[in-house]
């Protein structure tokens, strides 16, 4: 299913994390570039313990009501961030930029955003940590 673009796009989340749940991606200023980089780190394999659709981009697809399949059918085209912001502007159902902005700060200045940067954090230290211990052992 996934081809070189989507490949080429894909973070590795087996050792490193998606992007901050504050990214922006076009007008949603929340959630939509992490659920992205979910989404194409399991098209191409390598989404380690993170998982697409998950109740956090759940939110998003249902704000936006767009559905989970069709858009993870859309980024295994090789869309960039550009494009897969525009095709998610026009598939929502919501118009209203001023709904668009407080959903957005909702999410933005959400609690939980700090344990999942910290969850994110220490994924990224364990890795790196296990990483070296491997190239060591190698030499």
């Amino acid at each position: 299913m996934s081809n070189e673009k989507v490949l080429a796009l894909a973070p590795n989340l087996t050792r490193c994390a998606p992007r901050s749940v504050r990214s922006p991606l076009g007008p949603y200023g929340a959630i939509a570039a992490r659920a992205l980089d979910k989404c194409r780190a399991e098209i191409a394999g390598c989404a380690g313990p993170y998982h697409y659709n998950c109740p956090l981009d759940r939110a998003f697809f249902n704000f936006t009501k767009i559905d989970a399949a069709e858009f993870k059918t859309f980024v295994a085209t090789g869309a960039n961030d550009q494009e897969v912001a525009d095709w998610a502007a026009n598939k929502s159902r919501v118009r209203d930029a001023r709904l668009i902005l407080l959903w957005n700060l909702r999410f933005r200045f959400h609690p939980i955003n700090l344990i999942l940067e910290f969850d994110d954090w220490l994924h990224v230290r364990r890795n790196g940590r296990k990483a070296r211990d491997r190239a060591e052992r190698q030499i």
